[in-house]
C-alpha cells in the first residue's frame, strides 16, 4: 500500500490567544470593568483566526478555555488575569496577570491560571493531532515584579498531554526597590538564571521552538532595554516528554502588579498521513489536474 505524506505549515495567524483585542475573543474593559478571563468565553468568540462570531457570554467559572486554581476575587473589576484595555503592545488590549490585593488577590496566595489550546490557536488543526516535528511560539513580554519580591516571581509554563512542563520561562525578583526582574528559563536540568532584566513599561520578546520528534526546546530572548536577542538555550532536554503542546500554566506570587502578555503566534510543521479513502481522492483528484493541464 502506497502512503502519501505531505507536510504542513501553519500560517502564522492571530488565534484563540492572539493579540487579546475583541475580535480575539477578549473584553477588554475599555466599556465595562475588567473581567477576569473565567468568568465568560474568553478566547470562544470572535471572527479573527476564522473564529465563530458571536460575542462575550457569561459562564460559569472555570468552564471556558481558562481555569483557575487558587482563590482570589474574580467579580466584574477585579480579576488576576485579564484583558486590558491600554496595556497591550498592539491594538487596545494585552492580557495582564496580577495578584496583588488591589487586583482581586483576597486570598494572598498569589495567581494560578491554566489556558488550554483550542485549533485556533494552531491555525484550525487539532492541538491533539500535532505529535510529531516541530512548534514555534512566540509570544511578547513585559514582566513586573513588586519591590523587595526575591526568588520566582512568575513562570509562563508550556504542558504536554498528561499536564507535565516541558518548558518555562519565568522571572526573578531583585530584592531592591526595581520592579524590572531577571530573566530565567527551565529545561530537564531545572531553572537557570540570567543576567538579564525584562522591561516592566515596555514589552520584550519570547521565541520558542519546540521539538517533538527529539523532546527538545530552543529558546531566544529580545531585552527591549538592550535591544539585544540572545539565544538562551539551542535543543536542550525537555522537562518531560513533549507528545504534543496541551497548554499554558500562568503563575504569579503574591503582590505581583502586572506581568503583561500580548501577540501570541503559533506555527507548526507536522506530517499528515492521509487514511486510504482519502488517498484515493487525493490521486483522482491529481489525475483531474493533470488532465486539465494536458488540454491547455
Amino acid at each position: 500500500m502506497f502512503i502519501l505524506a505531505a507536510v504542513l505549515c501553519a500560517p502564522h495567524a492571530w488565534g484563540y490567544l492572539g493579540s487579546f483585542e475583541d475580535q480575539d475573543g477578549y473584553q477588554d474593559g475599555s466599556q465595562t470593568p475588567t473581567r477576569d478571563v473565567t468568568t465568560y468565553n474568553a478566547g470562544a468568540y470572535g471572527t479573527n483566526a476564522n473564529g465563530p462570531g458571536g460575542s462575550a457570554t457569561t459562564i460559569t467559572p472555570n468552564d471556558g478555555l481558562f481555569t483557575k486554581f487558587d482563590q482570589g476575587n474574580i467579580s466584574d473589576g477585579y480579576g488576576e488575569l485579564v484583558a486590558h484595555h491600554s496595556l497591550g503592545r498592539t491594538g487596545n488590549a494585552g492580557l495582564v496577570l496580577r495578584s496583588s490585593a488591589g487586583f482581586g488577590d483576597t486570598g494572598g496566595d498569589g495567581a494560578d491560571y491554566l489556558y488550554t489550546f483550542d485549533n485556533r490557536d494552531f491555525g484550525g488543526l487539532s492541538p491533539t493531532t500535532i505529535t510529531s516535528g516541530t512548534v514555534a511560539l512566540d509570544y511578547w513580554m513585559s514582566p513586573q515584579t513588586s519591590f523587595f519580591q526575591t526568588g520566582t516571581v512568575t513562570s509562563t509554563s508550556f504542558l504536554n498531554s498528561a499536564g507535565d512542563t516541558i518548558f518555562s520561562v519565568g522571572t526573578v525578583g531583585q530584592g531592591i526597590f526595581d520592579a524590572r526582574p531577571y530573566i530565567q528559563w527551565q529545561d530537564a536540568n531545572g531553572w537557570h538564571v540570567t543576567n538579564i532584566l525584562g522591561n516592566n513599561v515596555a514589552y520584550d520578546h519570547i521565541m520558542l521552538s519546540f521539538n517533538l520528534d527529539n523532546n527538545t526546546v530552543s529558546f531566544s530572548y529580545y531585552a527591549s532595554l538592550t535591544g539585544l536577542t540572545t539565544l538562551l538555550a539551542s535543543d536542550v532536554a525537555a522537562a518531560a516528554p513533549i507528545d504534543n503542546l496541551s497548554g499554558i500554566h500562568f503563575v504569579a506570587q503574591a503582590n505581583t502588579e502586572q506581568n503583561r502578555y500580548d501577540d501570541f503566534n503559533i506555527a507548526s510543521s507536522i506530517a499528515v498521513v492521509p487514511e486510504p479513502s482519502s488517498l484515493l481522492v487525493l490521486l483522482l483528484g491529481g489525475m483531474t489536474c493533470f488532465g486539465r493541464r494536458r488540454r491547455k
